[in-house]
């Protein structure tokens, strides 16, 4: 199945990804790494670091042989690309974007 995982950088959104690509799902993480910025921005750091969003990808593709997708989307604020990919599925999936039917409804997404 493929998997849409909104918020997929942050402290839930990761090992959620991680765990939906090791049981054999295609994952797309969209993420607009908003809380990146902000530690940017007030000039702190994370207590324990953190990699880059894509050196992680990488290590997951290297330790795994498994690619998991990314879309750097703020869905808040640009929501005509959210249509855009939420287009990319099949029509009758857009109406369920809701809770768990997240999880069901993007088996129609192309991921290339």
């Amino acid at each position: 199945m493929r998997i849409m995982v909104l918020g997929g950088d942050g402290f839930c959104g990761w090992p959620t990804s991680l765990h939906l690509s090791d049981l054999g799902h295609e994952v797309m993480i969209v993420d607009n790494l908003s809380r990146r910025k902000i530690d940017i921005e007030l000039e702190c750091e994370s207590l324990t670091p953190i990699r880059s969003l894509g050196q992680r990808l990488h290590a997951w593709n290297e330790l795994t042989g498994k690619k998991i997708h990314y879309e750097n989307l703020n869905i808040a604020r640009n929501y005509r690309r959210l249509l855009d990919l939420l287009n990319r599925v099949a029509a009758a999936c857009c109406s369920a974007l809701c809770g768990t039917a997240c999880c069901a409804i993007f088996d129609e997404i192309k991921l290339s």
